[in-house]
């Protein structure tokens, strides 16, 4: 029988081990030490199989950025899940099933409205409740043929350093950005020297993860990237990449000058981008984007727990009065018909006997919550049913935001 109970120190080493199997890696010492303090004690908990731990799943604190409407972005509280596993010797057995419905009732219970994560693999998490909310990017831009134009009187210096040294400095820039574009989440100190860790081995094939800095003519820091070389010598020519692990900027100069060192590095051929919007301006700086071969990913995950709240919570572009019936196996708390009602930015949501707009599951409005413009198209592939003509091409205008929302922080 498997039991769910919170985890104490002497846990730890179990917990490393499973999470090593499950991953499929050999965590370092140091790599350890990085990540594990981002944890919330208590906001953990393990599965245990008689006293062997065997299952793990964890929430952080943090805020989540959402549209605001006519308004500037609002910040929610938002539950960071993150660290779900199960060991090998137990998949098939109930574990994860156990473990995300006691996390789900314990949210409803005393905490966020709104869930969020990161999926290892997008088929798992969608039996929970989540929605796929934004997308990312992978770019691969050519050196050869990125042509970025810039502005020649920007006023803009760089600076390149260790993380050490500049990571502090980030800390504005992603700021500025967290506060406008749905999707973004907050940082905790932890979190901060989890997410600019460099994995990088010494005598590896790469350089250590470096920092770029852009700062304008006050000083003011104005944009950021974490980026590796991997250098290669092919008879005797140089080759190779620049790996951007994060890039940032507030202000358009600083977003030309960091994209403009990155992608004109000596003796790199090419820059890659695992982690870009999908209406990064990079995209349209570019001459020729086919070369950069863009391939669409997916990103953050989203639950409401508590939808009515969940609802309230965000802003809306347009007025929307709509009756929605929804069907929520995992938190039957949100199952029902419930009236959206906005006006001003603002919504009013309550349950209703009134006869239903809108059918859908409340992995659509996950789905839908930070502004990406799926709604309709759920409606279009029978995900939503529509029982009065209209309704789903309203909601969709209301529910969407000015920017496709995404996510730079990885939990």
């Amino acid at each position: 029988m498997i039991d769910i109970r919170s985890l104490v120190d002497a846990d730890l080493p179990a917990l490393r081990r499973i999470s090593d199997l499950a991953f499929g890696v050999t965590s370092s010492d140091d790599r350890w030490a990085a990540s594990s303090p981002a944890l919330e004690r208590d906001r953990q908990a393990g599965a245990f199989d008689g006293a062997e731990l065997v299952g793990h799943a964890a929430a952080l604190s943090h805020e989540l950025t959402v549209p605001g409407g006519p308004e500037q972005a609002r910040l929610v509280p938002a539950a960071g899940v993150t660290w779900v596993m199960v060991s090998p010797t137990h998949r098939r057995r109930g574990v994860l099933r156990a473990l995300m419905d006691d996390q789900l009732a314990a949210l409803h219970e005393t905490g966020e409205a709104v869930a969020t994560l990161w999926a290892s693999e997008p088929l798992i998490y969608p039996r929970f409740g989540y929605g796929l909310a934004s997308r990312r990017l992978g770019v691969d831009v050519p050196r050869s043929h990125a042509g970025l134009q810039r502005a020649p009187d920007d006023d803009v210096r760089l600076t390149v350093a260790t993380m050490a040294d500049l990571r502090e400095a980030c800390v504005p820039v992603y700021e500025s950005v967290r506060a406008e574009l749905p999707g973004m989440v907050s940082r905790s100190a932890a979190a901060w020297t989890e997410s600019s860790y460099d994995d990088t081995s010494p005598g590896g094939d790469g350089s250590v993860l470096r920092c770029l800095l852009a700062r304008d003519a006050d000083g003011t820091a104005v944009g950021y990237a974490w980026y590796q070389t991997k250098p290669t010598w092919e008879g005797g020519v140089p080759g190779g990449d620049v790996v951007v692990q994060e890039a940032l900027a507030c202000t358009p100069a600083g977003l030309r000058a960091v994209l403009g060192f990155l992608l004109d590095v000596d003796l790199m051929t090419r820059a890659r981008f695992w982690n870009a919007p999908v209406d990064d301006p990079l995209l349209w700086m570019l001459p020729d984007v086919r070369r950069s071969h863009p391939t669409l990913l997916d990103g953050l995950w989203v639950r409401l727990v508590r939808l009515d709240e969940a609802l309230a919570q965000r802003g809306y572009a347009t007025e929307v009065d709509v009756v929605l019936e929804v069907t929520d196996r995992a938190c039957p708390w949100n199952e029902g018909r419930w009236r959206l009602s906005t006006g001003g930015g603002g919504a009013v949501v309550a349950r209703t006997p009134d006869a239903p707009d809108l059918s859908l599951d409340v992995v659509e409005l996950g789905a839908a919550y930070l502004g990406d413009g799926s709604l309709l198209p759920a409606a279009l592939a029978g995900r939503v049913e529509e029982h009065t003509t209209g309704a789903a091409r309203a909601l969709h205008r209301a529910l969407r935001g000015d920017r496709a929302p995404w996510c730079a922080s990885i939990f």
